[in-house]
């Protein structure tokens, strides 16, 4: 929570609009995939979920370039990414050990020029209580 609260300080002082938390949470929600998730964390390796600024094309061309750019990223885990068009959110699976959240960041606001696209960071996952407590719920219930 602090972290979503730390979040709409800094878009209030960048003069972008505001999110609430929920807006938040609804766009890492479209870009959640339990079975990533699962894998990364059982790797010791965090996800990282982004906003995509810029104006996108709906459908599944639009969706499945994005993955394959943000695939190529150095760091990301393979087969990883998942993109929300609708909620224009992208969320990605990497390895500490390999590449920091600012290489990663840096690396995919390059890819995502030539479209006219940019990532705004909406938070860093390396254990599943980070994500909301309704999935927090949903994976203690599934491990059962």
């Amino acid at each position: 929570m602090l972290r979503i609260a730390i979040l709409a300080a800094l878009l209030t002082l960048t003069g972008a609009a505001q999110a609430c938390g929920y807006c938040v949470e609804d766009k890492m929600a479209a870009a959640y995939d339990h079975a990533v998730v699962t894998r990364a964390l059982a790797q010791k390796h965090k996800i990282a979920f982004f906003h995509i600024d810029g104006v996108l094309v709906s459908g599944d061309a639009t969706k499945q370039a994005l993955e394959a750019i943000a695939g190529a990223a150095a760091g990301a885990d393979r087969g990883s990414v998942r993109v929300s068009v609708a909620s224009a959110s992208l969320s990605v699976a990497f390895d500490p050990q390999r590449t920091t959240l600012g290489a990663l960041h840096k690396d995919l606001e390059r890819r995502l020029a030539a479209r006219k696209l940019s990532l705004m960071l909406l938070q860093v996952m390396d254990r599943p209580a980070e994500f909301s407590p309704s999935v927090t719920a949903s994976m203690k219930r599934e491990r059962r």
